[in-house]
């Protein structure tokens, strides 16, 4: 097995320090390639101290049948950010255009314009699904995903190229470079924690059974039908797509073949670590490789019921009003529709009778309590809770 560990730019401050990334990676003999990552957003910590951990374990296995890549910290522009005690950083402050660094990612195929629309030569290029296709309807399964994995690096450059002619805003500076080091691997875990809540987990219907190993007890499933520019789905969809692509030709590739796993594990509450949960966290994820063959040994079979759902019931919840949360559920329990989650003290008004107002939050649907905020305080608008509903037994 052979050991690296290397620094990658991703900032020079006005100062002339310079912000990097830490990138180890683990190569063995012939093998799947895999990639993880962590800390795309500053307060989602507890990741780092997983992927730590992992580390010190695969420098201990004897064997890697493969590659594998770990970015503890993809994104030290977030995780620098802190004001006030807080540790802030889902959004680089310095652009004019603010947006979630976990929303910036790069779709990489698309299909052919219809009718008389021709491909603009100054837009980004992108594998063009029915072109690559009826370029390989008839090669095997190992070739079809090596020279779709030249196309995706060949769109990537192009990307990189035109998007860089006048500088590049540092959000898609960030996703370009993590798309870069993960375009070509089979399997991506990518690790984040939500405000204060359970764990739990994102992954595709292709993926249940992966997904089942890191032993979390819920699932969100994802729509290969959307895009939302974030990390698991620039992984996925360009393979799933392509499937499509070529079952509407006429060949069907089985996706064990293709065999590509993407898993966004949530691990519980924002800005904390755990000396105990993050050594957990960590023989999650080798469990994972254990189940993929990447290393020797048995993996753990699950244990106890998984409960999922599709990402559309996520129900999030915003404050009606600004003021003090006083939380009379807490996450993990089941609400029932109508019941009395919190209430918001409205400082400054009062009743008829002369007490503090309060304003009500109650459930407009049965479902489980996964997520509260961070803050006891709330402008109106501010996203305070999120509610699975729907939750049915993978």
């Amino acid at each position: 097995m052979d050991f690296t560990h290397a620094k990658v730019r991703m900032r020079t401050l006005a100062s002339g320090n310079e912000l990097n990334i830490p990138v180890f990676r683990f190569r063995g003999d012939a093998g799947k390639k895999v990639y993880i990552q962590a800390n795309i957003h500053g307060p989602e910590v507890a990741g780092i101290a997983a992927l730590y951990r992992l580390v010190g374990l695969l420098a201990q296995e004897k064997a890697i049948h493969g590659e594998i890549t770990v970015v503890p910290s993809i994104n030290p522009v977030g995780f620098d950010q802190k004001y006030n005690g807080l540790q802030v950083g889902y959004a680089d402050p310095n652009e004019y255009v603010v947006g979630n660094f976990n929303r910036t990612y790069q779709l990489l195929v698309g299909s052919k314009p219809a009718g008389d629309e021709a491909i603009d030569p100054d837009d980004p290029k992108k594998v063009i699904l029915e072109d690559f296709v009826a370029a390989h309807l008839k090669s095997d399964v190992a070739t079809i995903q090596k020279d779709f994995r030249a196309e995706l690096r060949a769109a990537l450059e192009d990307l990189r190229a035109k998007k860089g002619r006048t500088g590049m805003r540092y959000g898609l500076q960030l996703a370009l470079t993590a798309q870069e080091m993960s375009f070509d691997a089979d399997y991506v875990v990518d690790l984040h924690t939500d405000a204060r809540g359970l764990y739990y987990g994102y992954a595709y219907a292709e993926n249940v059974e992966s997904f089942r190993t890191f032993h979390m007890p819920l699932m969100i499933r994802l729509s290969p039908e959307d895009w939302d520019g974030v990390f698991d789905e620039a992984f996925m969809l360009p393979w799933i797509k392509l499937r499509r692509a070529f079952k509407k030709a006429g060949r069907d590739l089985p996706w064990a073949e293709l065999d590509k796993v993407a898993i966004t594990p949530e691990l519980g509450n924002a800005d904390e670590v755990n000396t105990q949960l993050a050594q957990e966290d960590a023989q999650r994820i080798m469990n994972f490789l254990r189940y993929k063959r990447v290393l020797d040994g048995e993996p753990i079979a699950p244990k106890g019921e998984v409960l999922a759902t599709e990402f559309k019931y996520r129900d999030h919840y915003y404050a009606p009003a600004g003021g003090l949360i006083f939380w009379h559920r807490k996450p993990g329990e089941m609400i029932k529709a109508g019941e009395l989650m919190a209430t918001i003290l409205r400082p400054g008004e009062v009743d008829a009778k002369g007490a503090a107002a309060e304003v009500e939050v109650r459930a407009s649907e049965p479902g489980l309590l996964l997520v509260v905020a961070r803050s006891h305080v709330a402008h109106q608008g501010i996203e305070i809770c999120s509610i699975l509903t729907h939750l049915k037994p993978l």
